[in-house]
């Protein structure tokens, strides 16, 4: 294993390939990326639903998205690389006056970023989207340039493409100390299950394994696992295609299209951290009646495939990217809280400005600085997760 970087990114997945990808394009020198498992991608990214969307309730996280979007739309231009992208819309069905309210001056908000989101009436949502039990449906948004995409196309396209830019990928290697100098501010490298490396700048993408890393430069980084449960359906045609990315925010049931079938998510808000991935079968029976109340059509499919992933939570649904603390060689970019893969494009280019300009030029990044978090007036939550 190489034994010294200009910067060690850890973290294979597609957060951590992305930055690596964007510093080695600006050429800033040796670059190794450190992945624990036998391959990259298999822990979040592997594990998400493919969402990509911009309706989003702060600016910060919609800004996040659509220059993410932009990228994913050129993406054999930049990456030159397949992506499997489908832009079939995301469509939020809201079920209350609140939820009415807050995507009111959400769709204020989007509309002064450019974004064309269409406000539907429940006669145009039924009209839209017959599979839909309109039950309790005030109206909805829809949004075209939303849509989900392959999270292996993602990572593996910026893997590849950084590694001929000279990006040393090391994989099985899993970081079991940050070393630090005798001030204790600066990091020189780290230890790994293969050996050790010295390191002139250290960036965690670690998602929620974060809080153990930033532990080990003395930093707490407030960013929580969250277990987030899915449910892959059998051959499924009786939902015409295309179809959107359907969600009904007041459940947080969303499902799409995938692999023939259809994908089921819901979140458990009884969840407590923690890094259990286990399938638990008593809330996936309720994410599927869940699923047949607000798509009766539903109850047709057959499950075929169930898995868990964590979210990686930070306590506004924002993410960290920022230098950590008092180090002065060590940064972030983490706390995706789920959104991580639609905002992968945004979060390598701001990182990589971030720490090669000493500050992002592409996007204002203020809100998403670490010290926020000892500031309760400074915190805006993100209301729109899923």
């Amino acid at each position: 294993m190489q034994t010294s970087a200009d910067f060690v990114v850890i973290g294979g997945g597609c957060i951590g390939v992305s930055v690596a990808w964007h510093l080695a394009k600006r050429k800033a020198g040796r670059i190794v990326l450190l992945e624990r498992n036998e391959f990259l991608g298999q822990e979040s990214t592997g594990r998400c639903a493919g969402g990509i969307r911009a309706q989003f309730s702060t600016e910060i996280n919609t800004r996040l998205s659509l220059l993410s979007i932009d990228v994913f739309e050129r993406w054999a231009d930049v990456i030159g690389e397949p992506l499997q992208y489908r832009q079939w819309g995301y469509c939020f069905l809201l079920t209350s006056d609140a939820l009415v309210a807050s995507f009111r001056k959400s769709h204020a908000m989007w509309t002064k970023l450019g974004m064309k989101v269409d406000w539907l009436a429940p006669a145009q949502v039924e009209q839209r989207l017959p599979y839909v039990n309109i039950e309790g449906v005030q109206g909805a948004t829809f949004h075209q340039r939303d849509g989900f995409g392959d999270p292996n196309d993602i990572t593996m396209g910026y893997a590849k493409r950084a590694r001929e830019l000279g990006v040393v990928i090391e994989t099985g290697a899993e970081v079991l100390e940050i070393k630090r100098d005798a001030s204790g501010r600066r990091a020189t490298g780290v230890r790994t299950s293969k050996g050790e490396i010295k390191a002139g700048t250290v960036i965690l993408c670690t998602g929620a394994w974060t809080r153990r890393l930033g532990g080990m430069v003395g930093v707490d980084v407030p960013i929580d696992p969250i277990r987030r449960q899915i449910i892959v359906t059998d051959k499924f045609d009786e939902i015409a295609d295309p179809f959107p990315m359907t969600v009904d925010l007041s459940t947080t049931l969303y499902f799409h299209r995938e692999s023939g079938g259809v994908l089921i998510g819901m979140s458990d808000q009884t969840e407590s951290a923690g890094f259990d991935t286990s399938f638990n079968e008593e809330y996936g029976e309720k994410m599927l009646l869940t699923a047949m109340e607000r798509a009766p059509v539903l109850a047709n499919a057959s499950p075929k495939h169930k898995w868990a992933g964590l979210y990686e939570v930070t306590p506004d649904h924002h993410p960290i990217i920022d230098r950590l603390g008092p180090m002065e060689n060590v940064y972030a970019c983490a706390g995706f809280s789920g959104h991580g893969l639609m905002h992968a494009p945004a979060a390598g280019l701001v990182t990589s400005e971030l720490v090669l300009d000493g500050r992002a030029g592409s996007l204002d990044i203020s809100q998403l600085a670490l010290d926020r978090f000892a500031d309760p007036s400074r915190l805006h939550d993100e209301a729109n997760v899923i």
